[in-house]
C-alpha cells in the first residue's frame, strides 16, 4: 500500500503524520492543540519541500496557537468587537485574548478527540472532533449553544484535503462561523528570492476596517489590495479582509507562485467560503491566506442588518464544506 498513518510521541503529545510513499509527500497533525497541521510536505520543482511555516519545536512545546501552521478558527473567526454581541436577545461577554477583543474562538488550542486514522488505495485519512461542551466546557457559557466541529485530513498524490462538517446538536439555533489560518512559504524554497514570487488572489472587493473591525462598508479592491494578476510577496504589510471572490467552477482558487523554481502552491475552496484574510507576519517568506465563511465581527454586523455571512444552523442540522492544498509544477 501506498499510503500510511503513523503515530509518535512528542514532549508527551501524540502526533499523527499522515504518509503517501509513491511521491514522499506527508502531513503532520497535532489534534491535542486544536487539530494543528503543522507540516505540509509536497512534491515541488523535483523535491519534497516544506510548505507550512511553524516554530522549531511546535509539536513539542506548542504555542501561540494563532501563529504557527494551520489554525482552526470556530465558532468565528477573527474579531469580534470587545468581545460582546447579542444573540436572541441575550447579551454575551467573551474572554478578551487580542486587546481590546475576542479572537479566532474556541477551537484553536483545545485538545480533539481522534476519531478515525486510516489508510488504503485512495489515500491516507486522519478525522478529528471537536465539541464545545466536551472539549472546552469552560467556553460552553460564553456560546448561544453547543456544536460539534468534525475535520478530515485526507492526503493523497500532492494534495491535501480538509473537510469540515459543522453540526448543531441543541434544540436552539446555533450561530457561527469557520476559518483556517494558514502560514505558508512564499517563497517556496527558504532563502528564495522574493521579488520571484506572485501572490494571486480571486478576491475583486475588501471590507473598510476600522482598528482590525468592518465599519460595514464594501469597497472595490484598489492598487494595495488588487492581486487578481499577481503580486511579489516583496515588501507586503497586510491584514485585510478581502471579499468579491470569483470561482472556478466549484472553487475559488488562491496562487502562490515561485518562479524561480517555476512551481507554485495552491489553495483551494468550495463556495461556502466568501471572504479571504490576507495577512504578513513579522516572519520573512511567510505570509497567511485564510478563507473564511464569514466576515470579521459578522455577528455584530448582521445585528445593524449588514450581510456579513454568519451562518445559523437548527436542530440537528449541518454543514460541510471542503479545502484543497496542492502543489503543481
Amino acid at each position: 500500500m501506498a499510503h500510511r498513518v503513523n503515530t509518535e510521541s512528542r514532549g508527551g503529545r501524540t502526533v499523527y503524520t499522515l504518509h503517501d510513499d509513491a511521491t514522499g509527500a506527508t502531513a503532520a497533525i497535532l489534534p491535542s492543540y486544536g487539530f494543528n497541521l503543522f507540516s505540509l510536505k509536497l512534491p515541488a520543482a523535483g523535491q519534497v519541500r516544506e510548505i507550512l511555516r511553524a516554530e522549531p519545536g511546535f509539536a513539542e512545546n506548542p504555542r501561540n496557537p494563532g501563529r504557527n501552521g494551520t489554525p482552526v478558527l470556530f465558532p468565528f473567526p477573527n474579531r469580534i468587537r470587545e468581545g460582546r454581541y447579542s444573540f436572541r436577545g441575550k447579551e454575551y461577554q467573551l474572554p478578551i485574548n487580542s486587546k481590546p477583543h475576542a479572537i479566532h474562538g474556541f477551537a484553536i488550542s483545545a485538545p480533539w478527540d481522534v476519531v478515525e486514522h486510516k489508510a488504503d488505495d485512495e489515500g491516507a485519512y486522519l478525522v478529528g472532533r471537536y465539541q464545545i461542551s466536551k472539549n472546552t466546557p469552560e467556553m460552553r457559557q460564553f456560546w448561544p449553544t453547543d456544536a460539534v466541529l468534525q475535520v478530515r485530513y485526507g492526503l493523497a498524490g500532492r494534495r491535501l484535503s480538509m473537510t469540515i462538517n459543522v453540526s448543531n446538536p441543541t434544540a436552539e439555533e446555533l450561530p457561527y462561523g469557520f476559518g483556517i489560518h494558514p502560514y505558508f512559504r512564499l517563497p517556496i524554497e527558504p532563502g528564495g528570492d522574493p521579488e520571484q514570487t506572485r501572490l494571486i488572489l480571486p478576491a475583486s472587493k475588501y471590507w473598510v476596517l476600522d482598528g482590525y473591525i468592518p465599519t460595514g462598508e464594501i469597497r472595490p479592491v484598489d492598487d494595495r489590495l488588487d492581486f487578481r494578476k499577481g503580486r511579489a510577496r516583496t515588501h507586503l504589510k497586510l491584514d485585510d479582509v478581502l471579499t468579491g471572490l470569483a470561482f472556478e467552477g466549484d472553487h475559488g482558487v488562491c496562487r502562490l507562485v515561485d518562479q524561480a523554481l517555476e512551481a507554485e502552491f495552491r489553495l483551494r475552496f468550495d463556495r461556502n467560503f466568501r471572504e479571504l484574510v490576507v495577512f504578513t507576519p513579522p516572519a520573512d517568506g511567510v505570509i497567511a491566506i485564510e478563507p473564511y465563511t464569514q466576515t470579521t465581527d459578522a455577528i455584530n454586523l448582521e445585528a445593524r442588518g449588514i450581510e456579513a455571512g454568519l451562518r445559523r444552523l437548527g436542530h440537528n442540522q449541518q454543514d460541510t464544506f471542503s479545502i484543497i492544498m496542492e502543489t503543481v509544477g
